[in-house]
Order: structure tokens, then C-alpha cells, then sequence
């Protein structure tokens, strides 16, 4: 284990010993200051564990039928995640990519081949490994978590592809967007 996730493990060790320390002296009066010691030392073990990998975690990404990284930055919205495609100079153009959303990987799978999205004649979802920093993200104390952010903007050609989505295998690594969505893992 590296120096700094040594730390950080400790650090979240530190905080989750606050937190109970904290209930100890007040019960449920200082859930606050729980909640918040608790969401750090959260934050701090997914740090750890991404120093670890080597600064990296795994994204999803959108791979073009021939199996080619596309241009493309994963993005949520009111209905879900989108990709958003990018120009040469990494700007939005525009047009989106919006995976399928069928509760059937197969059919989830084969309607992504079948889109057409300006120049990219379908597509793929797969999964990248990318620079990345642990932050915590949500709308309100219920939906707070810590979560792994993408810290190259949120596309870059210079990623460790890990599978490129032309697997039809739906395993814990091969065709795992399609797996995931369809409920097969």
C-alpha cells in the first residue's frame, strides 16, 4: 500500500472513530457532525483505493461498431445518462448519444448498434480506465456519497480501454453496461 493511501486509509479510520466518539457524547444530537465525519471517511477510502490503482477508476464509455474510443463525454440528465459528443477541440457539438434504456441487454445492446447519431453510425457503451479524484456528490444528506470524478474533463484518447463493448457476453467484464442495465449482474 502506498504512503499517501496509508494515509488516507488512517485518516478515514480517524474519521470514522469521530463520528462514533460523537454519538457516544450525544446521541442522536449530533447526527450532523456524524453524518459529515462518516461522508469523509467514505470519501477518503475511495481515495484510498483509486491512489492505489494508480490514479485511475473505471468509466463507462462510448465505443463506435469497429470497437474505436468515440469522442465523447458521459453526462446525466433529467432522464438519465447521455454522451455528449465532442469536436476535435473537446467542445460539445450538439448531438447526443442516449443509450438505450430497454430492461433486455440484448435488445438494449442491438439498439445502440442501430443508432445514428451525426457521423457515428451506432454504437457501444464499454468501459475505460481514466484519471480520477474520489469527491462527494448529491442532491441532498439521503443521496451523498462519495463517488470516483473523471479528472481529464471527462474524455481523453489517452485511456487504458478495458473492454470496448463488441463483447455480445454479458460477464462481470465483458458486455458489463449491457449486463448491468439488463439485470443480469
Amino acid at each position: 500500500m502506498s504512503a499517501t493511501a496509508t494515509a488516507l486509509r488512517e485518516q478515514a479510520a480517524r474519521d470514522d472513530q469521530a463520528a462514533y466518539d460523537s454519538f457516544e457524547r450525544c446521541g442522536t444530537d449530533g447526527a450532523l457532525s456524524q453524518w459529515v465525519h462518516s461522508q469523509n471517511a467514505q470519501e477518503a477510502r475511495l481515495q484510498a483505493t483509486i491512489t492505489e490503482a494508480g490514479g485511475v477508476a473505471l468509466f463507462p464509455a462510448l465505443f463506435d461498431l469497429n470497437g474505436n474510443l468515440v469522442r465523447a463525454k458521459l453526462m446525466h440528465g433529467q432522464w438519465g445518462a447521455y454522451f455528449a459528443l465532442l469536436d476535435e477541440r473537446g467542445r460539445i457539438t450538439g448531438q447526443w448519444f442516449t443509450p438505450s434504456k430497454s430492461s433486455d441487454a440484448r435488445c438494449a445492446r442491438a439498439a445502440d448498434a442501430a443508432r445514428t447519431v451525426g457521423d457515428l453510425k451506432g454504437g457501444y457503451i464499454g468501459y475505460v480506465k481514466a484519471p480520477a479524484k474520489a469527491e462527494l456528490r448529491g442532491g441532498n444528506v439521503a443521496t451523498v456519497t462519495a463517488v470516483a470524478v473523471r479528472t481529464d474533463g471527462g474524455y481523453s484518447p489517452d485511456v487504458e480501454i478495458v473492454d470496448n463493448g463488441q463483447h455480445s457476453e454479458y460477464g462481470e467484464t465483458l458486455g458489463r453496461w449491457y449486463a448491468i442495465s439488463g439485470g443480469l449482474i
